[in-house]
């Protein structure tokens, strides 16, 4: 009995040691294992942190009724684990068992503040009774690769409206016809005291800014082209005179030196001939098709004009469609008059204290006097007095675009700028209730990147592109906020395609802008390339910002260099590292850039390189 006992404990023993023995074998035996983590940095990409790791576990590491599994961690943050089950590698007792995977974790500031390395952990397990044992923590990876976070896409731009109103040179053209007798070039007085002739005097009498005067003498198709020509051009000479005597009477003095004139004689204008048939009700369908075919065909004016005269109802041609063909058109260009801008802005101050009548300005100069102040809760002001005075769509997305500018000015998160930001989006659904609007649309999606909801802020930029515009500035600011919000969200393909449609188009100061933004998509373009590991195309983009760079931008912010520096590292290029780096220190950024140079990873071989640029 008691040899019977002894032979069931020796059993037991028997069987928890042979129990333990597979566990100490995984351990032994995952010495001789291989992890290779890809991107070496872990890599920030979008929101988070992705890395691919690819594992061989040696043969015979994973025994009847086992699991293995590495878990991965970044300075005390789970980074996902990989499982191996012995059942899903029957093969295991004579082969390597390989697998690739993808994992991530949550992208945090410390993670750049405090770099630390990525670690695994092995823990081999019984499956059955779940007893376990671990390997020790051993370093996967070099930190964290967070050149993404040049993209600052949490600071896409705002926008706002065209507000009906510009200090720039306007002008409008004012057009009056008079008529003449048949061969003649003689202005009759009739036509001087018609009504035509009096909104005529009264004009010249106001003294507009004329830029110009374009006077088109015509004749009805009789008579050779000798004689046309004289006629035309007298008709045009009359209308000078008549024209330069009333500058006379009106006392114009030497402003009258300054208007110039240009005369047009019109010769064989079958041109009017056309309009004049299209809107006469004098002739048939039939009617005109003969007169169509006759100028349309071939032979000279002469031939052409001998036809028509031929033809049966040529009295009703002479009597009611050839008299307004013997006219001389005059097109005056004159200057729109506009109130100075200080004025503009003083009057728009006195609104907003209550001072001065709201209809003291018109809607469109109350919003451009906020352009004409630097001060934001100045603007803020006077678009809070459009959106009283006024209410327009526009008024209402032009105060909730400051509103923006101004949470930007308060501490990240802070309950004062979300405050604003809150405030914000209601002006601007009240914008799009009364009108919708791309700006509104780019506006929200502003205030939502602002606050690093960049899901919201693509789906406001994808409405905002549903509804199109021809004005190239809000269309570029569009594919750089797309193209910005894009990376934001990891989607680097397609930050590229907006980025790379912003082109510089227009003239004057809307080229300088346009230029700007396509430095900033270019800007972001290269930092696309880099998380994509596509060097090439992020030196070329850089280097096309130099060659489109204003001369009035003088300096160069280092940021900039900097990235240009990230290049030379990834290419090897020590001495051109340093160099960079030392401009990027001395010029402009967000960052202190030389902290982050000293931690950053994308120099992690290059420690002796940055010492010698921050000497």
């Amino acid at each position: 009995m008691k040899n019977i006992n002894i032979l069931k404990i020796s059993l037991v023993v028997l069987v928890l040691i042979s129990g333990c023995n597979p566990l100490n074998k995984m351990i032994q035996l995952s010495k001789q294992q291989q992890i290779n983590v890809n991107p070496d940095p872990i890599l920030m990409k979008g929101g988070n942190v992705v890395f691919d790791v690819e594992t061989t576990l040696p043969v015979g590491m994973l025994p009847k009724g086992t699991s293995y599994t590495l878990n991965f961690e970044y300075d005390g943050k789970d980074a996902g684990s990989i499982e191996f089950k012995a059942s899903d590698y029957p093969n295991s007792s004579n082969s390597l068992t390989k697998s690739t995977k993808s994992l991530s974790l949550p992208f945090d500031d410390s993670m750049v503040d405090n770099p630390q390395k990525l670690s695994v952990v092995g823990n081999a397990k019984i499956v059955a009774t779940g007893k376990n044992l671990n390997t020790e923590s051993s370093d996967v990876a070099n930190g964290v690769n967070s050149t993404q976070r040049f993209n600052q896409a949490q600071n896409i731009g705002t926008i706002r409206t065209y507000p009906g109103y510009t200090d720039a040179e306007e002008t409008e053209i004012t057009t009056l016809d008079f008529y003449f007798n048949q061969g003649s070039a003689y202005l009759r007085g009739s036509e001087k005291k018609s009504d035509r002739g009096d909104q005529f005097s009264a004009f010249i009498a106001e003294k507009n800014i004329t830029k110009g005067v374009n006077i088109t003498g015509a004749h009805s198709p009789e008579g050779s082209t000798k004689v046309n020509e004289s006629l035309a051009d007298r008709r045009a000479s009359a209308i000078e005179k008549y024209y330069r005597a009333q500058m006379d009477k009106y006392d114009y003095k030497d402003d009258a030196s300054e208007i110039s004139f240009d005369l047009v004689p019109v010769v064989e204008n079958w041109d009017a001939l056309r309009r004049a048939l299209r809107s006469s009700n004098s002739l048939t369908s039939e009617q005109r098709s003969q007169i169509g075919a006759i100028i349309n065909g071939g032979g000279s004016f002469v031939d052409k004009e001998k036809s028509l005269s031929k033809l049966g109802f040529y009295n009703t041609l002479m009597k009611e469609i050839y008299p307004d063909l013997r006219n001389a058109r005059t097109e005056v260009t004159t200057i729109i008059e506009k109130k100075p801008n200080n004025e503009i802005l003083a009057i728009s101050q006195n609104i907003v204290a209550g001072e001065a009548s709201s209809d003291a300005l018109s809607h469109g100069e109350l919003l451009f006097s906020a352009t004409l102040t630097p001060d934001l809760k100045e603007k803020a002001a006077i678009y809070g007095a459009a959106v009283k005075w006024g209410g327009t769509w526009k008024a209402h997305n032009d105060f909730g675009m400051v509103h923006i500018q101004l949470a930007k000015e308060e501490e990240e998160g802070s309950e004062a700028q979300l405050k604003l930001l809150e405030d914000a989006e209601t002006q601007l659904n009240i914008s799009l209730n009364k009108e919708e609007n791309i700006e509104a649309y780019m506006n929200l999606a502003s205030s939502s990147a602002l606050k690093y909801d960049f899901n919201t802020a693509s789906e406001y930029l994808r409405k905002a592109e549903n509804i199109g515009t021809d004005v190239s500035i809000v269309q570029n600011i569009l594919y750089n906020s797309q193209g910005a919000v894009a990376i934001a969200l990891g989607n680097h393909e397609a930050a590229l395609e907006y980025l790379n449609k912003v082109d510089v188009k227009g003239e004057g100061q809307m080229k300088n802008w346009n230029t700007w933004i396509k430095i900033w998509s270019l800007f972001r373009s290269s930092i696309a390339n880099l998380v994509l590991d596509d060097v090439n195309s992020a030196r070329g983009n850089l280097d096309m910002i130099a060659s489109i760079r204003p001369e009035s931008w003088s300096a160069v912010p280092g940021d900039w260099y900097y990235l240009v520096a990230i290049c030379d590292a990834r290419e090897g290029k020590s001495e051109s590292l340093t160099e960079n780096l030392r401009k990027a220190f001395a010029g402009e950024s967000d960052y202190d850039l030389k902290n982050k140079a000293a931690l950053d990873v994308e120099f992690i071989n290059y420690s002796d390189a940055v010492k010698a640029a921050m000497k």
